[in-house]
């Protein structure tokens, strides 16, 4: 097994292989990689292992470089990462995961030049997301690139509402000549071959859930995603972590904290399996309460922005006096100190 952080050259090699069968030069995407070594390092077994830092930089150069092959073939423009990074800053702030979805087709819509098309279907227990890619040609380069992509969608999904990416169903519009090839380089889930549009199918109720991430967690998040597909660790959110979410999600949004059945509802849980599942944990809803209301409160207190009055009301105190006395047994000292010193 390959030590933490690494991945073995088998991986790197097959991914090469790939790179070589739409046109592209291995050496090429290991010199902008800027990778410290060789093809002939890799193939002649020399460099066992390959970083994460820099398997990251190859998966890079080779999704921009199949992007390239596949929209010179079709002649249509190809999704930037930097478009795909701007995507997900539109969809972070949804509340729900429908919400993220819907919002994710305006993007893709009112864009100049269209890339695809993203539509939401819903069909008794099962939804789907149509994505078509516009694509009149298809070759290897094609199939390649609609898969990197319905693989990027479907792990940014999982991220979005803290489940991982296990629920989703991809349907390819590529006929069953592509079923045989190896693909667990870019894509890990259920595969369907011969649709009429590219799709990710998923139980409807997932829509739903509420977006468990934030605008702060995704800027962590897209230093290496999508590119990390190789090396990623997993993407699902512990059950205490979802709930601790929840409450800092409300609280940034001035909404009111959500009842215990309410974070019942929004976890998949009954009220009694909910408390159950935390005290496996060896936590508490007021912990996880507490928790958050103390990290809206300290961020809120570094940026300077608010009165202490307000960052109590906005950290879910009724008073100043209770927020005052609940910060010092969270820190050891006042608001206001606290500021002073920071």
């Amino acid at each position: 097994m390959p030590p933490p952080n690494t991945a073995a050259t088998r991986d790197i090699l097959s991914l090469l292989q790939k790179i070589a069968r739409v046109g592209a030069e291995p050496t090429d995407i290991l010199a902008r990689a800027k990778v410290p070594c060789t093809l002939e390092d890799l193939e002649s077994g020399r460099i066992a292992q390959i970083d994460r830092r820099h398997l990251v930089a190859i998966y890079r150069e080779c999704i921009v470089t199949i992007g390239w092959h596949s929209s010179r073939l079709d002649r249509k423009p190809q999704m930037h990462p930097d478009e795909f990074r701007l995507m997900c800053h539109c969809v972070i702030t949804s509340r729900t995961f429908r919400q993220a979805i819907e919002r994710q087709a305006m993007f893709f819509g009112t864009r100049h030049e269209r890339v695809s098309t993203v539509e939401l279907a819903v069909d008794g227990p099962t939804a789907t997301i149509f994505v078509d890619t516009l694509r009149r040609l298809k070759d290897f380069s094609a199939f390649l690139s609609d898969l990197a992509g319905m693989s990027m969608f479907c792990r940014f999904y999982g991220w979005l509402i803290g489940i991982g990416a296990h629920p989703f169903r991809v349907g390819l519009a590529y006929g069953p000549g592509y079923a045989n090839e190896a693909v667990s380089d870019f894509f890990a889930g259920e595969l369907t071959f011969g649709c009429p549009v590219n799709s990710i199918s998923f139980p409807a109720h997932l829509l739903d859930l509420p977006v468990v991430r934030t605008p702060e967690v995704l800027e962590q998040l897209l230093v290496d995603f999508p590119f990390d597909f190789l090396s990623a660790a997993p993407d699902t959110i512990s059950l205490p972590d979802r709930v601790r979410t929840l409450y800092a999600i409300a609280l940034t949004r001035d909404s009111s904290l959500p009842t215990l059945e309410q974070l019942a509802g929004l976890t998949g849980h009954s009220v009694s399996s909910l408390r159950r599942r935390l005290a496996d944990e060896q936590v508490s809803i007021r912990e996880l309460k507490e928790s958050a209301q103390k990290g809206v409160a300290i961020e809120a207190l570094k940026q300077r922005r608010q009165s202490i009055d307000e960052i109590a009301f906005r950290a879910g105190f009724r008073d100043t006096n209770s927020f005052r006395i609940a910060f010092k047994r969270w820190t050891g000292t006042t608001p206001s100190a606290f500021r002073s010193g920071g």
